[in-house]
């Protein structure tokens, strides 16, 4: 028996490339083909067979998740991943109702997506009982979208690099547009896989669309204490994330706790308060704080998926 076949469908080239060499390494294990579209895969399964397709959800023409519903008409004992920018509960129920092995939000850290192929073709010769079906995901470890919201520069995304590398880089330049990050969260009581998403923008009236917030189980509202401004347009989005999500729990965080301040911590608290969340001061620079705001938003998001059962 040769080595296993997997189909990468990827239409950004540089995507594919970059999972593509990641990969390298496994050559023993399998062979990998690219294809740049869902049409170019289709042709590709027509003429052989694959025990595994990992394909991006959003391209031109065919869609992951219609390239998938084809390819389970054709060979259903083919295991499928889904990788996804846009993801939402909606997209998550349609890949679990085509059993697709494992849903993936980008970005992700390779290392995971190795990780997961590797599981996949080590299961695919093994038997299952009736009715039961690979698991989308580890359910001993959910995964909660958590979403951070606040004006651009008050230091989400470093916030969350913080939390996941434990660096800090002071001159990191803004690049406005939406970033995904996985961090594993077992030393909370939740335990959980946090999916941790950030909007860069600046001004607060320009944010694209409540979407955003879609499919969230908390949100994390940042300003920064030493910009009284950012400070004043939390109540602008508080208004968003409740007409967006009117039940998701909010924790509300002062960044920059370690330079001269213009937001007292008691104005914070004061703030935190009159909503009903919870409060904390944080700094990327030392790390103070940093834990334990993403241990309450990942403890909020469990417990609103346990009251929402």
């Amino acid at each position: 028996m040769g080595p296993k076949r997997v189909l990468l469908v990827e239409d950004e080239p540089t995507v594919a490339m970059l999972i593509q060499e990641s990969l390298t390494n496994l050559r023993d294990k399998f062979v990998v083909q690219t294809a740049a579209s869902g049409e170019e895969a289709l042709a590709h399964i027509k003429n052989g067979d694959w025990d595994l397709v990992v394909t991006d959800n959003r391209m031109p023409g065919i869609t992951g998740l219609e390239l998938i519903e084809n390819l389970r008409e054709k060979n259903p004992s083919t295991r499928t991943i889904l990788m996804t920018a846009y993801g939402s509960e909606e997209v998550e129920e349609a890949a679990e109702h085509l059993q697709v092995y494992h849903y993936l939000a980008k970005p992700f850290p390779l290392a995971d997506l190795k990780q997961v192929i590797l599981d996949a073709l080590a299961l695919i010769h093994e038997p299952e009982g009736p009715g039961t079906g690979a698991p989308l995901r580890d359910k001993t470890r959910p995964a909660f979208k958590v979403t951070l919201s606040g004006d651009g520069g008050v230091g989400k995304t470093s916030l969350i690099r913080r939390l996941c590398t434990g660096q800090f880089d002071p001159i990191r330049v803004i690049s406005p547009g939406i970033e995904f990050h996985i961090y594993n969260a077992p030393q909370y009581s939740a335990s959980s896989r946090l999916i941790l998403w950030d909007a860069n923008t600046q001004d607060p009236l320009s944010f694209p669309e409540r979407t955003f917030y879609h499919g969230s189980k908390a949100v994390g509202l940042v300003y920064d204490v030493s910009d009284r401004h950012s400070f004043e347009h939390v109540s602008f989005w508080y208004g968003e994330i409740c007409a967006a999500l009117p039940q998701v729990p909010l924790v509300l965080a002062g960044n920059k706790m370690d330079v001269r301040r213009q937001v007292s911590a008691e104005e914070g608290r004061t703030l935190a308060d009159s909503w009903r969340v919870p409060f904390f001061e944080t700094s990327c620079a030392t790390g103070e704080g940093v834990r334990e705001f993403f241990g309450s938003l990942a403890d909020c998001a469990a417990g609103h998926i346990r009251s929402s059962a």
